[in-house]
């Protein structure tokens, strides 16, 4: 695993930032009190046809995943960002690392590499970075102490692929 300049602890700077929603700092989005316990995002290498192929196919899981988690609790909550190649930008890692963690928010980002190439079922694809994903925020939440596991989040994984 690749944490680069990632894998600090960061929490966010200004108060009231809750209440902000769209992109943040980064391109991610700022959280709420209702932010759900597992939330996903894709950041697409370009617009063409096969980027535009996984951005529906990503947009598909999160309403699948929204639904699944809706009303669920877990002490820590999980935003996982698909980074998709392409010919604009290139990924720079392979797999997933931490990207960003907010003690203030309880609140913990992860970032999955797609690798380009031929893909017969992209949702397949996904669902098994989506898996390393959750796999990895929960070394992440034991190894600091902030939580003995993530149960709710990995049953939602299990329901998705079941």
């Amino acid at each position: 695993m690749d944490n680069g300049q990632y894998g600090e602890e960061l929490d966010d700077a200004g108060a009231g930032a809750e209440k902000l929603r769209g992109v943040g700092e980064g391109g991610f989005r700022m959280t709420t009190p209702s932010d759900p316990v597992l939330a996903l995002g894709a950041i697409l290498g370009d617009g063409s046809a096969d980027g535009w192929e996984w951005g529906l196919a990503s947009g598909a899981l999160h309403h699948e995943v929204a639904a699944l988690s809706a009303g669920l609790e877990s002490p820590v909550h999980l935003e996982v960002h698909f980074f998709v190649e392409g010919r604009i930008r290139q990924n720079t890692f392979e797999g997933v690392r931490t990207g960003r963690f907010s003690r203030a928010k309880m609140k913990l980002w992860v970032q999955a590499a797609i690798p380009t190439g031929a893909v017969g079922d992209r949702r397949a694809v996904l669902l098994s970075a989506l898996a390393d994903a959750v796999n990895e925020a929960e070394r992440f939440v034991i190894r600091r102490k902030l939580a003995e596991g993530l149960p709710e989040i990995q049953s939602v994984v299990r329901m998705l692929r079941s």
